[in-house]
């Protein structure tokens, strides 16, 4: 009787089972589909106790190759892939959003990098003890879209017109990866539970190189001079210079930068920027901005100011030194 009982269970489970596959999905999942299902369940669950939990983002960064290592990353590898992936980023959006390296771990080697959105004014607040401005989530959201977009519009060999404020910053990823012999995957977990991914493999770098040939006034850097009086500064990182003849002109430094110039309001100054092109929220239409390189004595040297190429802030690394498609440490 026992057996019996047995087997009309497992008969009737059986059945309740195959009723369940006829109306399942019997298509294929891809790897983010599975985990933005589990996340966004977990999620769920847990806001029944606590309706404001959300989880943390985090963008990944597997490399893969013999110069990844097992967990491990060289500071000469680091610097040369995370300056670009930081640019982009910077050029995908009109407000600020700093990448910070949080941690790694094997596989060949991932980094674990959180975005950190902040307003012009955000680290003014902080010093008097308050947050930020809110909006940062969208903000954070919105760059890392166009990151990825842009990625995968490479990827596809599609036309890049849209994207061409980001193609510097995406071909020296490339030369980055070309130099190293790496391969990069970059997933983002949002804090609504999804996960999207974009991979840049060797049909999209050679797409990258095909561009520099032609589109090579994209990968240009341009360096200008602007003198004139300061009329403004601020912790966040910019400065507004007003030429004699012209509008004013917004200056952006890297971060802690700007602490080390002796300036003051009203101060007359000469500098050496580099012109960048940046997309809009929108992502339609770009805008021009200048990064600070150095100044200028009145002989005409210039003087850089260059930031140490690793600061370690509260056990956190950030890599801030770019390098060149040579290798060497630009001014």
């Amino acid at each position: 009787m026992t057996t019996n009982w047995r087997r009309r269970v497992l008969e009737s489970h059986r059945a309740d089972l195959d009723q369940w596959f006829e109306h399942e999905d019997a298509a294929e999942r891809d790897a983010d589909t599975v985990d933005s299902e589990q996340r966004s369940q977990w999620l769920s669950s847990v806001r029944k106790w606590d309706p404001e939990a959300r989880l943390r983002e985090e963008l990944t960064i597997r490399l893969t190759g013999e110069e990844a290592g097992k967990g491990g990353l060289r500071f000469s590898v680091g610097n040369a892939i995370l300056k670009p992936l930081q640019d982009g980023v910077t050029a995908s959006t009109d407000e600020d959003v700093e990448l910070e390296l949080v941690g790694i771990s094997s596989g060949s080697t991932v980094l674990h990098v959180r975005p950190m959105a902040r307003g012009l004014d955000a680290e003014e607040a902080s010093g008097d003890g308050q947050e930020p401005d809110g909006g940062d989530t969208e903000t954070v959201e919105q760059a890392i879209s166009v990151l990825f977009d842009a990625v995968q519009t490479v990827e596809a060999r599609e036309d890049v017109t849209e994207w061409t404020p980001m193609l510097s910053s995406l071909s020296r990823l490339v030369s980055a990866l070309d130099r190293f012999n790496l391969a990069v995957q970059l997933r983002w977990f949002s804090h609504d539970g999804s996960v999207h991914s974009s991979t840049l493999t060797e049909s999209g770098k050679q797409y990258v190189r095909e561009l520099r040939k032609t589109h090579a006034e994209a990968f240009t850097r341009v360096r200008r001079n602007i003198s004139g009086r300061v009329t403004e500064l601020k912790l966040s990182g910019v400065a507004v210079i007003k030429p004699p003849a012209t509008s004013a002109v917004t200056v952006k430094f890297e971060p802690g930068q700007i602490t080390e110039v002796p300036w003051r309001l009203g101060d007359e100054v000469h500098l050496l920027v580099e012109e960048r092109r940046r997309l809009t929220r929108s992502g339609g239409r770009a805008v021009t901005e200048y990064l600070f390189l150095g100044t200028q004595t009145e002989s005409g040297e210039f003087e850089p100011i260059d930031p140490p190429e690793i600061v370690t802030l509260g056990g956190v690394v950030h890599l801030q030194a770019e390098v060149d498609d040579a290798g060497h440490r630009s001014q």
